[in-house]
């Protein structure tokens, strides 16, 4: 039994205890190292209202994990003499256009890197989804409207609209649709065979997106949009599992080795995808950007990893790959902090002592908020940090969450009423403060 085998043998029983009692909805976890699939696991309710369980087989959408994705499929082409990363954007796609002059110095990489200076975007559409293989392209067209934040390659600002147009690139460039490439030369070729970014050909096993409400008691319910628009699939539309997750991780650790001795990439790649370009302002686990990762560290050793956050999920992967380790996690709800759930798995890996995955007191004392009262709250909130401290971890950011997540849902007088009790519980706190005042101006 190698190192990381004997390090999980508990992490089952630790994720079953910590499902049962925490704030989450459904959960798969994937693990990988020293070549093999190391864990998976499939955790709590693939439906809350109809109760369908996660099991192995059940899709998480992966939201911008998916850009992982992206970068690896230009990258291909890149190999294959079909894209130069330093060439103009305009000169694959001549119909792109913006409203600010500077747009035709936008290169590939600027665009794969974040740099290009182009604005993200506020509204995806999940409630007007398209579907048709042309909305890609008209999505591109329509990018017309917008000028640019800043001059191209000077500025690290993260956005989805350059992967919308990157992903066009790798239709036009292949002669297939975004979709189309990807099945074939990315996700079949890795392993990945159920796993598909068109949501038609996978609904009947995809998870349910749960978001917050605090209307008939503090908890998750299932969304009422999905978040899948066609024009938006290079950015957010991976749908996928911790299994098939697995394998690819296995590819990118083996430097693009894949099933049956396919070479997804080639080395020469992956010092381009995983060098730093930019610094992010991020902190230490996100410091830099290479192409399409954040580059960083864990507790000293390198990191490279992506998140995602979309309506109704959220989903992390990560690999340090001087310990050739990989880890892949996703959920079917947004108001969660998923480092919940990776943090203390990477710290068990690398050795740390792990007895437990602890709870969210953030979301124990809002859900004592909606039904018994602040004045409960806060007393609960004593009570613990005398009596049951080591079962919970403290992160003021996660009443901002509850409190987006709450309002954009329409429920701002809850968000406020929790975030009330916040600055009571964190008087220091200058994000608390300043999130609580900005709903009670638009009150």
């Amino acid at each position: 039994m190698n190192t990381y085998q004997s390090r999980v043998q508990e992490l089952h029983a630790m994720l079953t205890c910590f499902m049962e009692n925490g704030p989450f909805t459904g959960l798969q976890v994937g693990i990988v190292s020293e070549d093999k699939i190391l864990f998976t696991g499939e955790y709590g309710s693939a439906n809350v209202s109809t109760g369908e369980p996660v099991v192995n087989s059940t899709l998480f959408h992966q939201a911008s994990v998916s850009k992982t994705f992206v970068v690896t499929a230009v990258m291909q082409l890149a190999e294959r003499g079909q894209v130069e990363l330093d060439s103009p954007i305009v000169s694959y796609l001549p119909y792109f256009k913006m409203n600010d002059e500077r747009y035709h110095q936008i290169t590939v990489r600027q665009l794969l890197n974040h740099t290009s200076g182009m604005p993200d975007e506020d509204d995806y559409g999940w409630d007007r989804p398209e579907y048709d293989e042309g909305s890609l392209e008209r999505y591109v067209r329509g990018i017309c409207r917008h000028g640019l934040m800043s001059d191209p390659g000077t500025h690290f600002a993260y956005s989805n609209i350059g992967y919308e147009i990157l992903g066009d690139l790798i239709a036009k460039v292949s002669g297939l649709s975004f979709e189309e490439y990807m099945q074939q030369n990315l996700l079949e070729p890795a392993g990945m065979s159920t796993s598909s970014f068109f949501k038609m050909e996978v609904e009947q096993v995809l998870a349910t997106p749960h978001v917050l409400r605090n209307s008939r008691g503090y908890g998750p319910y299932v969304s009422e949009v999905f978040p899948y628009n066609r024009a938006h699939a290079p950015s957010s539309t991976l749908y996928t599992n911790a299994q098939e997750m697995c394998q690819y991780m296995l590819m990118h650790l083996r430097q693009g080795q894949a099933q049956d001795r396919y070479n997804a990439l080639q080395p020469g790649s992956y010092e381009q995808m995983w060098s730093p370009t930019m610094a992010t302002g991020w902190g230490p686990e996100h410091e830099d950007v290479g192409l399409g990762w954040f580059l960083g560290h864990y507790s000293g050793p390198r990191m490279l990893s992506h998140s995602g956050w979309d309506t109704g999920f959220l989903s992390e992967l990560i690999l340090l790959p001087d310990e050739n380790l990989g880890i892949s996690v996703m959920t079917n709800c947004d108001h969660v902090w998923l480092g919940s759930v990776t943090r203390p798995i990477l710290d068990l890996l690398l050795g740390m002592e792990v007895r437990q995955l602890k709870q969210s007191i953030v979301h124990h004392l809002a859900k004592t908020v909606v039904t018994s009262g602040a004045g409960e709250a806060i007393n609960e909130y004593q009570r613990i940090r005398r009596l049951e401290q080591d079962k919970y971890y403290e992160a003021d950011f996660e009443f901002m969450r509850i409190a987006d997540t709450l309002s954009y849902g329409g429920h701002r007088e809850g968000a406020i009423r929790i975030l009330t009790c916040a600055a009571t519980i964190y008087p220091d706190s200058e994000a608390v403060a300043g999130k609580l005042q900005q709903l009670l101006d638009e009150a």
